[in-house]
């Protein structure tokens, strides 16, 4: 009772009513200190209930706690979100499902630390927006890049993106073949049939502007990466992130393809690759031992259904 005094304060009467609106009981949930049953247009709802929770009428919903306009979304959020271990899985489930209706038809109510919260998400958005605005081609010529022609950079997509210029292009290929090799033996001992490779001359460098959104979707593009958040210099500065035509094909995820990661002095430092044969996607995560490059994970999946075949 001392943790539900100290979640509510204040907490309404019930009126005597024959319709019961905006109103909840004191009774305690079984999983966090919230009130457990509310009532909705006449009707009862217990939030412990998945049955209950899946039958709330979406409506606009008000209820005072704490001196605060909650609706029915903002207490189940409150439930799920802060009380997480504690809700079992089929509750979570349906919490979720009525959050994301009420949300949809534009009802959806913040608490006061939510809005909080959301507010300081924005300001760090825009903090790391300006800091990824000011990248410039000199702060990625800092590092040992030798084998690759810094660009001038730009940002988009929450991304400082450096384009791949057709001298750079030759480079990717040695760099993709070079990890073709630790990837081979993998192959072998993992009994897979298919050969694996990445050809250099499928890679996709175009870009895909969709006019509904004014965005553009970037295939095989640098992302630049030369200071932590903190304004530190990066372990991995410079990132390749690269496409091949399965996208037309497949319609996969946007982490159908691949990355490789590259030190400051621009060698690789981990890389994830990625090869689609038909439906069936291998891949293999890289990382360093020491100062050596090897697979440490290799996963399975068909029709995106994943399965280890791996690990170190």
């Amino acid at each position: 009772m001392k943790l539900f005094d100290k979640f509510f304060k204040n907490s309404p009467e019930i009126p005597e009513q024959n319709y019961k609106h905006n109103v909840y009981e004191k009774e305690t949930s079984q999983y966090s200190p919230l009130p457990r049953f509310y009532y909705i247009k006449g009707e009862k709802y217990d939030i412990d209930s998945p049955n209950s929770v899946s039958s709330i009428p979406i409506c606009e919903t008000h209820f005072k706690i704490n001196d605060e306009d909650w609706g029915i979304d903002t207490i189940l959020r409150e439930h799920v979100n802060r009380y997480y271990t504690h809700i079992p899985e089929d509750l979570k489930t349906v919490c979720y499902s009525k959050i994301s209706e009420i949300k949809w038809e534009g009802l959806e109510k913040l608490s006061h630390s939510e809005k909080l919260a959301l507010e300081k998400q924005k300001e760090e958005q825009l903090r790391e927006k300006a800091q990824l605005n000011a990248i410039s081609r000199s702060d990625m010529e800092q590092f040992h890049f030798e084998n690759y022609k810094m660009e001038e950079p730009f940002y988009d997509n929450n991304k400082c993106i450096m384009l791949i210029s057709d001298e750079n292009k030759n480079q990717i290929a040695h760099d993709l073949s070079l990890l073709d090799t630790y990837i081979e033996p993998y192959r072998k001992s993992l009994c897979i049939e298919n050969n694996l490779y990445i050809n250099p001359s499928e890679l996709k460098f175009d870009t895909l502007k969709h006019d509904k959104t004014n965005t553009t979707l970037y295939f095989t593009y640098f992302e630049c990466k030369p200071y932590t958040k903190t304004e530190k210099k990066s372990k991995f500065p410079l990132i390749l992130h690269y496409a091949t035509p399965a996208y037309h094909e497949f319609n996969p995820p946007t982490d159908f393809f691949g990355n490789i990661y590259y030190l400051q002095d621009g060698n690789i430092g981990k890389a994830r690759l990625t090869y689609w044969i038909s439906h069936t996607m291998y891949s293999f995560e890289l990382g360093l031992t020491g100062q050596t490059l090897e697979v440490k994970k290799v996963e399975k999946a068909v029709n995106g259904n994943k399965s280890l075949l791996y690990k170190r």
